[in-house]
């Protein structure tokens, strides 16, 4: 091992200072970060601390370590690193995440840590800069990999809304052909002008489509052949003519079933604690329930919290598990597609009628018996056969990178310690694999 790797605490290596008080009240428009101990809350006109900084949570949030680029305002419920006493910010970041907070804090209600205890913690790290930024770059590395894949999941999410706002909601496609049928275009004209609203391609790209690659473009001429030319009254409003409205229940049914907890891991339990806000998905459980027995759930499944739904916690199953009575599972009847159903439960019109009808003040629960009376659109199934086949790839993809993620964090969950302890080198690695590679060409 290097000699350059030292054995000191945390006090030697960087100072750690209290944040700063600022009532809601006293904030003022601007764009400096303001840094709670969950992470960001907010903007103001004036910083406290320079960027790039560190900061982790004091009280209540304890253990979340964030790294800020730009100058920002910690509040007082966090700790942040005042001095890198010259040493890597973005490897101070990676350093702080290896530290067992909950170790330094006190046993009151609500969870606090002092910061000359967290000082007296011992670490092991290299005095040479030029190896904290090597090691620091690495780890960066995995996690702009994690983040990207991340916000492509959330463009494909967003790829998959919009077709179906434009079909379902917004009846573009419908709209499109009763324009032209109004100002005496012709039934040939009006699909037409159906096919340009679903593929954004203008007549002269239709056109070139139908020369060049005849089989889409008949494809996209049949799909437009599926949506109706008038609307017709309703109790949502306007509708495509030819499509049905009813309760949720005449689409979709909770699914029912028990999985024994013995055969259930924390990968494959959900639960509210585990259903990210803001339709983001899931994360692992922490722990399994004490119950010998609980709600099972099916891929394919759509689940959704159902406490405080104001916080949109909805996930498209791409495993079978366990769930909690809190999680609930919806599948779709005989004639309804897993995509069209999931698309249509994702809006925030759902969530907000289930927060409409929920029970409870502090603790709002939705009613299983009101969000089965939901009333929503029910298209034509050929229709629903259609949409399904063109957003199915994007769930193909997020699941694809939602895998390669669970990897990468596990990759950077087992190397981080022994990156920063020099127990893994870096450059003896990256020398090996270069040698590796010369004897391999040579032979």
């Amino acid at each position: 091992m290097s000699s350059e790797w030292i054995n000191t605490i945390l006090g030697d290596f960087l100072n750690l200072k209290r944040g700063y008080d600022l009532p809601k009240t006293k904030r003022k428009d601007g764009n400096v970060p303001i840094i709670s101990s969950s992470g960001y809350s907010g903007v103001h006109d004036k910083s406290m601390a320079k960027g790039p900084g560190v900061v982790t949570g004091r009280y209540g949030t304890i253990g979340e370590v964030f790294y800020i680029p730009e100058d920002y305002w910690p509040l007082n419920t966090t700790l942040y690193i005042e001095d890198f006493k010259g040493n890597s910010p973005l490897f101070s970041y990676y350093l702080l995440q290896t530290i067992d907070f909950h170790a330094y804090s006190d046993k009151a209600a609500v969870p606090g840590i002092n910061r000359n205890h967290v000082h007296m913690a011992n670490v092991r790290v290299p005095n040479s800069i030029i190896t904290q930024e090597r090691i620091a770059s690495f780890l960066k590395k995995i996690e702009d990999k994690i983040t990207s894949n991340k916000k492509i999941n959330q463009t494909l999410e967003q790829m998959a809304q919009a077709l179906f706002k434009s079909w379902f909601v917004d009846f573009e496609p419908v709209k499109a052909k009763i324009a032209v049928l109004e100002a005496g275009g012709s039934q040939e004209e009006s699909t037409l002008a159906a096919m340009t609203a679903i593929s954004g391609k203008d007549a002269d790209s239709l056109v070139v489509l139908e020369q060049e690659k005849p089989e889409k473009f008949a494809e996209l001429k049949a799909t437009a052949e599926l949506f109706p030319s008038a609307m017709q009254d309703s109790e949502l409003g306007d509708l495509p003519a030819g499509w049905n409205t009813g309760p949720l229940s005449d689409i979709a049914i909770f699914s029912k079933g028990k999985i024994e907890v013995s055969k259930l891991t924390t990968d494959t339990y959900i639960s509210t604690e585990n259903m990210l806000e803001n339709k983001i998905g899931i994360s692992q459980a922490s722990s399994l329930p004490s119950a010998n027995t609980v709600p099972n759930f099916s891929a394919g499944n759509i689940l959704i919290s159902n406490i405080r739904p104001y916080f949109k916690k909805i996930w498209l199953a791409s495993f079978s598990g366990g769930r909690s009575a809190d999680v609930l599972a919806f599948e779709g009847k005989t004639n309804i597609t897993v995509e069209f159903l999931y698309n249509l439960l994702y809006q925030d019109v759902f969530f907000d009628f289930m927060m409409l009808t929920s029970k409870g003040v502090k603790m709002p629960r939705g009613d299983k018996t009101a969000i089965m009376g939901w009333p929503c659109i029910q298209p034509e199934e050929k229709l629903l056969k259609v949409f399904s086949r063109r957003v199915k790839q994007f769930y193909f993809y997020i699941e694809s990178h939602n895998s390669e993620n669970k990897y990468l964090t596990e990759l950077r969950n087992t190397l981080l310690p022994k990156l920063l302890t020099g127990e893994f080198d870096l450059a003896t690695e990256n020398k090996n694999c270069s040698q590796n590679h010369e004897v391999s060409r040579n032979e």
